[in-house]
């Protein structure tokens, strides 16, 4: 019985970093990929991307499905870039729906910040301009 506790409880610890890093990705600021900002640096939102991604693929599909239904246009831009990787015909689902959207991305490249329509990144998505 304290076996079956104990699992229990370790599997509900394991995914609290993926949730937290589910939860600060549904409210991000911006979306980006590469090296952003004066200094170059890796923004946060792709530091809990790839996190994400790197769990096994049921949960991080699973943590990319929920950021998708909760998350600001930037956090969908994220999920929509995780769920390509992992499950791409879920991906051109997902992206169809985007055709009438109205949703508007802040999107940052180098130095650079942008605003773009969600259902046209989820096109850049989809022909890799995006590397992560």
């Amino acid at each position: 019985m304290v076996l079956v506790v104990l699992f229990g409880v370790s599997s509900v610890l394991a995914n609290d970093p993926v949730d937290a890093a589910v939860n600060r990705l549904a409210t991000v600021e911006r979306f980006a990929f590469g090296g952003v900002g004066y200094l170059g640096v890796i923004s946060k939102g792709e530091i809990d991307f790839k996190f994400v991604l790197a769990q096994p693929q049921s949960t991080a599909l699973s943590a990319f499905e929920k950021l998708y239904a909760s998350g600001n246009p930037q956090g969908k831009a994220y999920a929509l870039s995780g769920i390509k990787k992992l499950a791409p015909q879920r991906f051109k689902e997902l992206a169809a729906a985007l055709a009438k959207s109205a949703d508007e991305v802040e999107v940052m490249r180098g130095c650079i910040i942008s605003h773009e329509a969600l259902r046209d990144l989820a096109k850049h998505i989809d022909q890799g301009k995006f590397r992560f």
